[in-house]
C-alpha cells in the first residue's frame, strides 16, 4: 500500500483531487492510503509521526510555501518522492533543485497527474518487487530486488548480500549464480565476475579491474568487460531516469 499526502491550501481543489488520484491509482490496481492537508505547517507536524511514500505538494501557499516544505523534506527525508502542483508554471525552476518526481500545472492537471501517476506506478513496481529464494537450509526468503546488494559464488554455494538487513544469506543449491542471473538481470542486476552479480543501484564506480560499491567494498571485474559492464550500467541509470 501507498501512503500518500497531498497539500493544498484550497480546499475544494483538495477534495477533487484526492478522488482524482484515486481514481487513477485504482486503474493500475495499487491501494493508495491517502491523507490531506490544507497547510503546510499542519503537514509537517503530522510527518513526525506517519510515514508517507509520495507527496503532491502545491507551491504557492500562505506562510508555509511548498517551497518551504520541500527544503525542510530533503534535509531530513531524503527518500520521499514530491510531485509539485502548481498553477504558476514559472516556479519549476525553483522547484528543480529539490528533484522532484513531477512538476504539474493546474491548468492541465488531469492529463499531467495521470502520466505522473502511470509513471510512478511502473517504477514502484520494480522498487517493491518480491524475489524469492529458497535457502540453504530449506526456508523461503523474500527479497526486495532494491534491498539486494550483490549475490556471491563460491565453489557452488551462492550467496545473497541485503543491504537492509545487513545480512548475508546462503541459498539452496537449486539457485546456480547463472540462473539468478538470468532471473533478475531484467531488475538491474549485472554479472561483472564469474563469481559475482551486482545490483546497478549500489555500484558508485567503475574501474579498469574493478567495481566500487556504494559502501566502498572493491568487487573484481572480468578481464576485459569493463567496457561492457559500463554500457550496462548506463543503460540501467538512463532506463530509470526516463521512469
Amino acid at each position: 500500500m501507498l501512503k500518500i499526502a497531498i497539500i493544498d491550501d484550497e480546499k475544494f481543489f483538495l477534495n477533487l483531487y484526492s478522488q482524482l488520484i484515486k481514481d487513477i491509482f485504482a486503474e493500475y490496481y495499487v491501494t493508495v492510503e491517502l491523507k490531506t492537508f490544507c497547510s503546510g505547517s499542519e503537514f509537517i507536524t503530522f510527518l513526525s509521526k506517519f510515514k508517507f511514500d509520495l507527496l503532491f505538494i502545491d507551491i504557492d501557499m500562505p506562510e508555509f510555501s511548498g517551497i518551504d516544505i520541500a527544503e525542510k523534506l530533503r534535509k531530513n527525508y531524503q527518500n520521499l518522492d514530491i510531485i509539485f502542483v502548481s498553477a504558476h508554471p514559472h516556479f519549476v525552476f525553483e522547484a528543480i533543485r529539490f528533484n522532484p518526481y513531477r512538476f504539474i500545472r493546474k491548468s492541465n492537471l488531469k492529463p499531467e497527474t495521470k502520466e505522473a501517476i502511470s509513471s510512478y506506478c511502473n517504477r514502484t513496481q520494480i522498487k517493491y518487487k518480491m524475489i524469492t529464494f529458497e535457502l540453504q537450509n530449506g526456508r523461503i526468503t523474500s527479497e526486495k530486488v532494491n534491498n539486494i546488494v550483490c549475490f556471491f559464488a563460491v565453489r557452488h554455494t551462492v550467496y545473497l548480500v541485503n543491504n537492509s538487513e545487513s545480512e548475508t544469506k546462503i541459498l539452496s543449491r537449486k539457485h546456480s549464480l547463472t540462473q539468478i542471473e538470468q532471473t533478475t538481470k531484467e531488475y538491474g542486476f549485472i554479472r561483472v565476475h564469474k563469481s559475482y552479480l551486482l545490483n546497478y543501484r549500489y555500484i558508485k564506480s567503475i574501474n579498469a579491474k574493478s567495481v566500487i560499491l556504494s559502501n566502498d567494498d572493491e568487487i573484481p571485474i572480468s578481464h576485459g568487460k569493463k567496457i561492457e559492464i559500463q554500457d550496462t550500467f548506463m543503460k540501467f541509470l538512463r532506463k530509470e531516469e526516463m521512469i
